[in-house]
């Protein structure tokens, strides 16, 4: 590799981590203020809770479509779709702040679309892109701790605005930071991407037809997705009411401050822990230890006790395993069905990941408009994922790719007609 593509490269990196990084605002200006916006509102959590349970839905449903999009469009590209629509859909409620209706139908559609198309599926093809298959693990790994510097800097920041601005406020200036500077980067980068000869998938990773058919054969696949399917719904618990639960068990603002920050030092840790790992160990166990640290950290919710202790013991158990599953799933999904359907295969499971999150928030509210607390909720997720550990254990052993067998018999299948 010249000395000039792997500049190239690094700016990539780059710029993947400053939107991963970005992108954290499209969720988190509405974790600080779920609260305030029910009460603007003036209705309860769970009827609020439908924007975000039809936002974590779409986002789902739209991962097979940005992954498609990725892999025929380019993944920056993706992202230069997902910032601009994100833009738009948060800039809409400020106009009309007296509508929940459209409150529901801009963040829930538009925003989904949005995160969607700046992160985990578009974000792993560029690695894919890049990167040969040795280092993919550790570059996903870099590129994907955006997330957890955003946790780190944004969520305290968050903290500290809150009592001083207003919610449309808040939504408007997320609204141009992705409309204008997060759209403008991304444009640049598929640029250089293009006249670098990096905006293709391999040619011989094999034909972009019948996904479905390529791993519904698969055990694999569905082990994957059931752990995904408790990722998504313990990551969306989070994102939602892990704050309205911390103050519901009076814990203190700084405290909650401190401890997300906290979160995000530890997501970056295992971040890039995970991707070194990865390289030296079984990957079927690191997704199992990973699913059962997040089995722990809910159960830590349950355990009562002193709330400041309570809250920073959460997060560091919490932030140990938040992007090691992610990233080993997709390395998993490039190494048993290759490059050319990496991201629609990626997307699928993102599906089944926001899923778990649709069912995760739109349960959290019910029950507590319901009970006053989130302890059902929070027990089932504790089964669900110590449930996607075992599987993954068990399940993921092999280490055998499906993607040349399953291909070839769709190319015989081809010939024959």
């Amino acid at each position: 590799m010249a000395h000039t593509d792997r500049y190239l490269i690094h700016r990539l990196v780059a710029l993947g981590f400053v939107v991963m990084f970005l992108s954290t605002t499209v969720k988190g200006v509405y974790q600080m203020f779920f609260v305030p916006l029910a009460e603007h509102f003036g209705r309860g959590r769970a009827d609020l809770a439908w924007s975000m349970s039809l936002f974590m839905l779409v986002s789902g449903l739209m991962s097979p479509v940005v992954g498609a999009l990725s892999d025929r469009a380019g993944p920056l590209r993706t992202v230069v779709a997902g910032a601009l629509v994100g833009g738009a859909a948060l800039a809409l409620p400020t106009l009309f702040p007296g509508s929940l209706a459209l409150f529901i139908a801009a963040y829930g559609l538009g925003g989904a679309f949005a995160l969607a198309a700046m992160t985990y599926v578009p974000m792993g093809v560029l690695v894919d892109r890049l990167f040969e298959h040795r280092k993919k693990g550790f570059a996903f790994a870099l590129v994907t701790n955006g997330t957890s510097i955003g946790f780190i800097v944004l969520s305290p920041l968050w903290m500290a605005l809150r009592p001083h601005l207003g919610w449309a406020e808040a939504f408007g200036g997320v609204a141009l930071l992705l409309a204008g500077p997060v759209a403008v980067l991304a444009w640049l980068g598929a640029r250089a991407m293009d006249q670098a000869g990096l905006s293709q998938a391999p040619a011989e990773a094999g034909p972009r037809v019948a996904v479905w058919r390529q791993v519904r054969a698969d055990p694999g696949f569905y082990v994957l997705a059931l752990g995904f399917l408790g990722c998504g719904a313990t990551m969306a618990f989070i994102d939602v009411h892990l704050i309205p639960f911390w103050e519901g068990v009076q814990a203190s603002r700084a405290r909650m401050g401190l401890s997300l920050s906290l979160l995000g030092v530890l997501e970056l840790a295992s971040g890039l822990f995970t991707g070194w790992l990865a390289m030296h160990w079984k990957k079927h166990a690191l997704l199992a230890g990973f699913y059962l640290l997040r089995s722990v950290a809910m159960l830590l919710l349950l355990a009562g006790g002193n709330p400041e202790v309570q809250t920073l013991g959460f997060a560091v158990v919490f932030g140990a395993s938040y992007l090691g599953t992610v990233v080993i799933t997709s390395m998993y999904c490039f190494e048993r069905y290759g490059a050319a359907i990496k991201g629609q295969v990626f997307g699928l499971l993102f599906l089944v990941h926001q899923l778990g999150a649709f069912a995760s928030v739109q349960l959290g509210a019910w029950s507590f408009d319901a009970s006053g607390h989130y302890r059902n909720v929070i027990a089932a997720l504790v089964l669900l994922t110590a449930l996607g550990g075992l599987a993954g254990f068990l399940g993921l052993r092999e280490r055998t790719p499906v993607a040349p067998t399953v291909i070839a018999a769709s190319r015989s299948r081809v010939g024959a007609k």
